[in-house]
């Protein structure tokens, strides 16, 4: 059986899909009330519980071979949870311990990739046969600004609109993940998982004018204005993204995707690909 942690969100939730298909798969979510969703995408095993209570995460690595491990977005204890779980992991004797990164987790100025190398450095550490994998923002997080687009015709980020990004498809990770998981090959590997060359949100508003045949611009959003926006965020989760914002408006976040290429041994799935999926 695998295990995936953090199994209640978007990534989770396409990792079980993708790995129910082929495997038996054990989800770990945080509430009681995702138990019957991660049942209805295959999960043959449900646990609700705090990824931080080791009594817990004990019980889930019971007959477990692999780990997928996804820590909560944004968690100011990446390291305490990671910590404990590959420690489980290894007293268990988990034969394949795959770590959901981030792409290029070097960067100190934003503490969420900080926090995730640090984990990353723990795997080495481990002894425990791990791939990580290291993903690009995903094209599904444009999701948030659709109806905007679809109805203003405007794509609206919190900095320059210039920056260039590699995006990744969330059904191209879940792939990525089944065939490290289940195929030969890919102990001790770090893979960056880009799915797109590097492209400014300018230019992925005039991928979406094409799809959505009618004019798409990019705007640059304030900080201010987005700060009002964010309720319901946690104070750690606005700085941190706050600081993220801040970075990508000077550098962006760009990859390359030959790697993922090589993974799936096929193209990427493409930004017009995905937002004419979307569309219809």
């Amino acid at each position: 059986m695998i295990l995936v942690t953090g199994a209640g969100g978007k990534t989770g939730k396409a990792i079980i899909k993708s790995l129910a298909e082929a495997d038996g798969v054990c989800a770990f979510v945080h509430r009681e009330e995702q138990v019957s969703v991660m049942k209805s995408l295959g999960a043959e095993r449900v646990i609700a519980g705090d990824l931080r209570n080791e009594d817990v995460i004990r019980a889930a690595m019971e007959e477990v071979r692999a780990v997928y491990h996804i820590c909560p977005n944004m968690s100011p204890e990446e390291e305490v949870i990671g910590r404990l779980v590959i420690g489980e992991a290894k007293k268990a004797g988990v034969e394949h311990f795959v770590y959901h990164s981030v792409l290029h987790p070097q960067i100190e100025a934003m503490n969420h990739h900080w926090q995730k190398m640090r984990v990353e450095e723990m795997m080495f550490e481990s002894g425990i046969p791990f791939t990580i994998l290291q993903p690009a923002p995903y094209m599904q997080n444009l999701l948030a600004g659709w109806k905007s687009i679809v109805e203003e015709g405007v794509l609206r980020v919190p900095y320059s609109v210039e920056a260039k990004f590699s995006f990744l498809d969330l059904e191209d990770l879940a792939e990525a993940a089944r065939i490290v998981l289940a195929e030969p090959g890919h102990i001790n590997a770090i893979y960056e998982l880009a799915g797109t060359k590097p492209i400014s949100h300018a230019e992925l508003a005039e991928i979406f004018s094409r799809v959505l045949n009618r004019p798409v611009r990019a705007e640059r959003e304030e900080i201010k204005d987005w700060r009002l926006r964010a309720g319901g965020l946690s104070g750690y989760a606005v700085e941190n993204l706050i600081r993220m914002f801040e970075y990508y408006d000077r550098w962006g976040l760009a990859g390359n995707l030959n790697v993922l290429r090589w993974v799936l041994k096929r193209e990427p799935i493409s930004l017009e690909s995905f937002a004419r999926r979307i569309a219809k």
